[in-house]
């Protein structure tokens, strides 16, 4: 195991996950408080954002798209089918899947929220140029995809 390098900063200044899990959770926050003041629960709106395409996912698809456990993720689809926010629907191409869509009534909730979504993005990203941005966005995609592999 190589020693660690010495720096002026203390470790989880300069530590990769650390600095992903804390940017990620300030700038979630941020965006929380405006989805609690429209009166949407964050869960439900983590959901909608997702599905907000317009294509249906799989409740696994979903899950690695809102990041929950399994158990909480099918009692909040089952709930907000039953709120008529979401719907079930076999598949297309694949009877035996099951896809979940967002509703009229679940896009309605969701519109306004995606476009204060992109507005607080601007405001976060605001001190980096746009190929600053699309060059965090890249590596960032690109970090996942790797990951995932």
């Amino acid at each position: 195991m190589p020693a660690a390098k010495q720096t002026s900063k203390p470790f989880v200044d300069d530590y990769l996950a650390y600095l992903l899990a804390r940017s990620s959770k300030l700038v979630s926050e941020q965006f929380h408080a405006t989805v609690k003041e429209a009166g949407v629960n964050v869960n439900y709106w983590r959901i909608l954002a997702s599905l907000s395409d317009g294509d249906g996912l799989t409740l696994n698809q979903l899950n690695q798209r809102v990041l929950f456990n399994q158990p909480t993720l099918s009692k909040l689809v089952s709930r907000m089918e039953a709120e008529g926010l979401l719907s079930r629907q076999k598949g297309a191409k694949d009877k035996r899947a099951i896809l979940i869509f967002i509703t009229p009534q679940g896009r309605t909730l969701v519109d306004e929220l995606l476009d204060k979504a992109k507005w607080h993005e601007e405001q976060v990203l605001a001190s980096y140029s746009g190929d600053q941005q699309e060059l965090l966005k890249e590596m960032l995609r690109q970090l996942v995809k790797t990951l995932e592999a």
